[in-house]
């Protein structure tokens, strides 16, 4: 049956939306962190900061626009 997993019957948990984009976020984000592009925060002052920036926000965004087109 369609939407049943084989082993107890029971429904298929779908991921909803809002988990995909944590997942996706969570992933670029280890890699921008990798790469140079995120910092790595000491206090949450300056996390609220970088992201308070306009610029690195709209950079990030594009960044993993990219990240994502050239990985599939």
């Amino acid at each position: 049956m369609k939407g049943f997993s084989g082993f107890n019957n029971s429904p298929v948990k779908q991921t909803t939306d809002r988990e995909k984009k944590i997942a996706r976020n969570t992933e670029f984000n280890a890699h921008a962190r990798k790469t140079g592009i995120l910092p790595n925060f000491k206090t949450t002052e300056e996390k609220e900061k970088w992201y308070s920036n306009k610029s690195n926000v709209n950079m990030l965004n594009t960044k993993q626009k990219e990240y994502f087109q050239n990985k599939k």
